[in-house]
């Protein structure tokens, strides 16, 4: 029972205290608020008669139009327009004949065909005679003389070797890859003239080397007649100087050739 009283009591003090706060705030609010400001309204006198029947003194008078003289206007003489004349109307030229179209031909009448027995009897066989077969000529191998063939590759050589006395196969064999070697150092050693560059010169020169390689006594076979180009060629000899020693150990004489256009 006392709870029950208590809680009684404190909701309507909690009530009583919402209202107060209640009234408080709508006090303090309508406090702040901006207050409508009254209405005055002040009478005016109606104007008299008098006011009414005068006019006012800023109206503006009328003004009198001005007189303008305007002088008489003569008529002008227009003359009439002239028309052109119509251009003359060329006629149409003449349609072309259409040239009639030639009848088609008439097919060829096929003939009729022949019988074997009609072709037989209008070719009548012939007997052929044949002709004797000339005999077939007999072909003769021709001889290869390999002693001219060996000459002719040495001549053809860039460095031709000249063997003083007899030597066998070997030997020559040696000599001439001594000469090839010879002729690549020489040619590498040759500084063509830049001046002469396309221009057909050719020497041959003959040299002797001896048994331990040294080049000596060196003869143009002949001179090409071009002064640079055959001081060229000598001094490719002085630069090389030596070929080595000789396969055989004995001197030997060699012919070669320059050409400026390979």
């Amino acid at each position: 029972m006392k709870i029950s009283k208590n809680q009684s009591l404190w909701a309507s003090g909690i009530l009583h205290v919402a209202l107060l706060v209640c009234l408080f705030l709508t006090t303090i609010v309508e406090a702040f608020l901006p207050k409508e400001k009254p209405h005055v309204f002040e009478m005016i006198s109606e104007p008299s008669p008098q006011q009414r029947s005068t006019p006012p003194n800023d109206t503006v008078p009328m003004e009198t139009p001005l007189d303008l003289e305007i002088p008489d206007l003569e008529p002008l003489d227009i003359p009439d327009p002239v028309m052109p004349e119509p251009a003359p109307v060329q006629p149409r030229p003449a349609p072309t004949p259409v040239k009639p179209k030639p009848p088609k031909p008439e097919p060829a009448k096929a003939e009729p065909l022949m019988s074997a027995k009609d072709f037989f009897k209008d070719n009548p066989k012939t007997a052929k005679v044949r002709q004797p077969t000339p005999p077939k000529p007999t072909y003769k191998a021709p001889t290869i003389n390999t002693r001219d063939i060996a000459k002719q590759l040495e001549n053809n050589l860039p460095t031709q070797v000249h063997n003083s006395g007899s030597v066998t196969a070997a030997e020559r064999t040696a000599w001439q890859r001594y000469g090839d070697q010879l002729n690549r150092r020489l040619n590498a050693a040759w500084i063509k003239p830049a001046n002469l560059a396309g221009v057909g010169l050719t020497v041959t020169v003959e040299f002797d080397v001896t048994s331990s390689g040294r080049i000596t006594n060196i003869r143009l076979r002949p001179a090409s007649g071009n002064v640079s180009f055959d001081a060229s060629v000598k001094a490719a000899f002085s630069r090389v100087g030596s070929g080595g020693v000789t396969p055989t150990g004995k001197g030997n004489s060699f012919t070669m050739t320059f050409r400026m256009v390979d």
